[in-house]
């Protein structure tokens, strides 16, 4: 089965399985991973001088990194920043951008001599993170809460 975005508008292509539709107008159908919402969320919160929570929700995969990336390269430039929670514990589906995007944030914060926690939850970033094995690589949380509660003192 190939999939060609070339110069047509929506191709789709019939093979052995179902058919594939690649999105070109707003209007054209996204085909999701397992059902889940392809929405991706963010929010921003600065819940102390210093300290800046990063939530993010929906799916983390080549599409979405790109964004994810620009948005916390640009908080781990801020002057006043010490500590850096990245609270991915609403994402619905992680693929291997995922990790990507966390061992370059990881990067930076070292490089920045910033702290950097993450709360993985209970869904999809904690099994990437155990089948990866890198949850020990990370100093992970079991909510937002607490790790702000460690990044202020």
């Amino acid at each position: 089965m190939i999939v060609s975005r070339s110069g047509m508008r929506a191709a789709v292509w019939a093979g052995s399985g179902p058919a594939i539709v690649a999105p070109r107008e707003p209007v054209d159908p996204v085909i999701g991973h397992g059902g889940c919402s392809p929405a991706l969320r963010l929010a921003v919160e600065w819940p102390a001088p210093g300290v800046v929570v990063v939530r993010i929700g929906g799916e983390i995969d080549l599409a979405t990194v790109p964004r994810l990336t620009e948005l916390i390269r640009q908080r781990l430039t801020a002057a006043s920043l010490r500590s850096v929670v990245l609270d991915l514990s609403e994402v619905s589906f992680a693929s291997s951008a995922a990790v990507e995007l966390l061992l370059h944030v990881q990067r930076r914060a070292e490089h920045r001599g910033v702290g950097l926690w993450v709360v993985p939850g209970s869904g999809a970033m904690v099994r990437l993170l155990l089948v990866t094995g890198l949850r020990e690589r990370f100093v992970c949380r079991d909510s937002a809460a607490e790790a702000v509660s460690e990044a202020r003192s």
